[in-house]
């Protein structure tokens, strides 16, 4: 059996023991899952605060429906699909159901939305690692520029090089990022900001 498959019986088996009474269990599917939920709210309705609030919302009502709820399927899976139908459902009442096909089409395929990446766990740890590992010069250019808010021509400053350098230091980390995260990254550093 995959490891996939191994997690997902076992998050099953956890969501179950929740529903029999283990209540603390509803923090660890929040804390586990709300931050990637967010960020793919967010990338489908367009804003971060409505995003959040959504999320929230998903997850007062699967704490009010806890006793009675059926899964079908994964935790994982239903936790998205609920999303994302909650997401269809404002994108309805703000007429926007044009501009969501759009994103669809060119984003996602139905088949597919069940393999989006951010729910694993482990990829903020991946991210870190990934950046540990990056040269002495970009990693640290890069944690400044990208985590920490400072500008190109601040670094530049502060080390005493050009913007250019900068702007070659960001792009090199770039690089070599996205060999760990190939289309994803945008994605990935959006998760890891929104920590």
């Amino acid at each position: 059996m995959s490891g996939r498959a191994d997690k997902d019986i076992q998050e099953n088996t956890l969501f179950k023991e929740f529903q029999s009474g283990k209540y603390d269990l509803f923090e660890y599917f929040f804390d586990k899952y709300y931050p990637g939920l967010c960020v793919y709210a967010c990338r489908m309705i367009q804003s971060k605060s409505a995003a959040e609030d959504l999320v929230q919302d998903f997850f007062i009502k699967l704490w009010e429906d806890k006793d009675h709820l059926g899964i079908h399927g994964n935790v994982r899976s239903y936790f998205l699909r609920s999303v994302h139908n909650r997401c269809l459902n404002a994108l309805s009442r703000d007429n926007l159901r044009k501009a969501h096909f759009d994103y669809q089409q060119s984003h996602f395929q139905q088949d597919s939305i069940l393999q989006y990446p951010l729910l694993d766990f482990e990829l903020e740890s991946r991210l870190q690692k990934a950046i540990e590992s990056l040269p002495d010069g970009i990693r640290e250019t890069f944690i400044r520029n990208r985590l920490e808010g400072l500008t190109y021509q601040e670094i530049a400053d502060e080390d005493g090089v050009t913007v250019k350098a900068i702007e070659y230091r960001i792009s090199k980390a770039l690089v070599l990022l996205r060999k760990d995260f190939q289309d994803y990254l945008p994605f990935v550093l959006l998760l890891y900001t929104l920590r």
